[in-house]
């Protein structure tokens, strides 16, 4: 039996909620249906993806493989097809993007603005995550472009374009005795940082200028999300290094925040797209209106936009 993009749908369609039910409801497919589809990829690739059990069904060791590829299999054929109907259809067409938040919420709104009076015809789906998380969504081909950092080893599979650079600060609460004299990265020691994940750029950034510096720090949260770094911060619970596009963040501005005084200590934050794989219509219109507004964001003076650069292979 061939397998076909009916079955990679189901797969992935079961794999995300964990029930024939749902999937099936999801589908507009009866559950016998859809557990007779299953059988059938499992039967032609010989491998059990699922483990069925009277409460949910969960990814086999062989399903949990297989997942990033179906993605990228169901997002590269979607593409092609957009491309298509791109083609004759002019200005419109879908695009997934992946970010950090910071990005997110200080710049995109700008480009949305642009695309939707301009472009009303291409949509968009915007992911949040880590760095870290923003690598792997872009190379599994879960989505068309990514914007972050460059942490842990991307490999060859990715392009890169470097868009800005941030440099690290700490945000302090409100009422906060701020430290005297210049903020070097060795008086963070000092500091009852909040700690973000070890995913993220700033771990990342932090990790480069000051290996040893979470050993000393008397860190006892860690959290990952800007928004909800900003209220504990406001709240009291206790300073975060954040880099200089978080301080743009607008429920930011009104924090205390000081720039660390090594300037080498900054994150850079790229445009990722995967190596060899062309860009639809709608994701160059992106690209092209996120180059236009980027230079007129009011943004943190620890931000650095830079020109246009050349498109380069990561890992090369």
């Amino acid at each position: 039996m061939t397998v076909s993009l009916r079955h990679l749908r189901a797969f992935v369609a079961v794999a995300q909620v964990e029930s024939f039910t749902i999937a099936a409801k999801n589908l507009c497919l009866t559950q016998s249906t859809l557990t007779k589809t299953i059988r059938e990829l499992e039967q032609a690739v010989g491998l059990s993806l699922f483990e069925r059990t009277t409460r949910k069904v969960v990814l086999t060791a062989h399903g949990n493989a297989f997942l990033p590829n179906a993605h990228r299999l169901l997002n590269d054929f979607e593409l092609t097809l957009s491309d298509l109907s791109e083609q004759s259809a002019g200005s419109s067409g879908s695009v997934q993007v992946a970010c950090g938040m910071a990005f997110a919420s200080c710049v995109l709104p700008e480009v949305f603005k642009r695309l939707r009076k301009d472009f009303p015809g291409i949509h968009v789906r915007l992911v949040d995550d880590t760095s870290g998380g923003v690598l792997r969504r872009i190379t599994s081909g879960e989505v068309d472009l990514g914007i972050a950092s460059c942490v842990n080893s991307v490999g060859r599979t990715l392009d890169k374009r470097l868009l800005l650079t941030a440099r690290l600060g700490v945000m302090f609460p409100p009422d906060y005795l701020l430290p005297e004299g210049p903020l070097t990265a060795e008086r963070l020691r000092e500091l009852p940082l909040l700690q973000a994940d070890d995913d993220s750029s700033i771990m990342s950034a932090l990790g480069a200028a000051q290996p040893e510096l979470w050993q000393h720090v008397n860190s006892r949260v860690v959290v990952t999300n800007l928004d909800t770094q900003v209220c504990l911060i406001r709240a009291g619970i206790g300073p975060c290094v954040l880099s200089a596009l978080a301080a743009s963040h607008p429920f930011a501005q009104a924090l205390p925040y000081r720039l660390i005084d090594e300037p080498a200590i900054k994150r850079e934050v790229y445009i990722f797209t995967r190596h060899g794989v062309p860009l639809s219509p709608a994701a160059f219109t992106f690209l092209q209106v996120l180059d236009e507004v980027l230079p007129g964001i009011v943004l943190h003076p620890g931000v650095e936009r830079l020109p246009k650069s050349q498109l380069l292979r990561c890992g090369v």
